[in-house]
């Protein structure tokens, strides 16, 4: 949970791993350079496609310049070891190989809209970290991004109008309900409540 926007993400390694990482942070806005000799194909793609840099070279020290998140994702343990050691010493780090050597770790990321859980089990079991993400996207199936933005609109409606906090409470929590889930009664609510605040701050 990390705002990404407009900062300078550092990826070294250019295979499957450094590409999951990739998939990941597309939707943060950060500025993604990836450096590696190789290369997977949808990293070359995604290069073309101006969605990320890659320049397809050895790292150097100089390529961490100014970098607000570092991830190590070689298989080169010594490779991986060296970028660690030169990393400015303000930047986040993920290490891949050995999430001890960095600060930064990367969990199981179930997205639905505005609604992001995270799923870590430290290390412990990644499959069973993603038993639990297969179990969530069955309770929290597709209807839930139509449904985050219905709260989000709600939410903003009822934040301005003229109530007192309590009012605004219980309004909001009544909204947690998942009749709301069908997306016509979420416009029939929006609707009711919309002409209720009006009728709330004429009054």
């Amino acid at each position: 949970m990390i705002d990404l926007k407009g900062q300078k993400v550092v990826v070294i390694g250019g295979g499957k791993v450094a590409q999951r990482r990739i998939d990941t942070l597309l939707d943060h806005a950060a500025i993604i350079t990836v450096i590696s000799p190789t290369a997977t194909k949808t990293i070359e793609s995604l290069h073309k496609q101006k969605k990320i840099r890659w320049h397809e070279k050895v790292v150097e020290e100089c390529d961490l310049d100014n970098a607000f998140l570092i991830i190590v994702a070689t298989n080169n343990s010594a490779v991986n070891h060296s970028v660690i050691k030169s990393a400015p010493k303000s930047a986040l780090i993920n290490a891949v190989e050995d999430a001890k050597q960095g600060n930064v770790q990367f969990p199981i990321h179930l997205k639905r809209g505005k609604l992001s859980i995270a799923i870590s089990t430290n290390g412990a079991s990644p499959a069973f970290a993603k038993k639990v993400k297969h179990e969530l996207e069955n309770k929290y199936d597709e209807q839930y991004q139509a449904y985050m933005d219905f709260l989000f609109d709600a939410r903003q409606l009822v934040k301005n109008a003229n109530l007192d906090r309590d009012e605004k409470k219980k309004i909001l929590h009544s909204l947690i309900n998942e009749e709301l889930l069908d997306i016509n009664l979420q416009k029939q609510t929006l609707d009711s409540l919309k002409l209720e605040l009006h009728k709330k701050a004429s009054e």
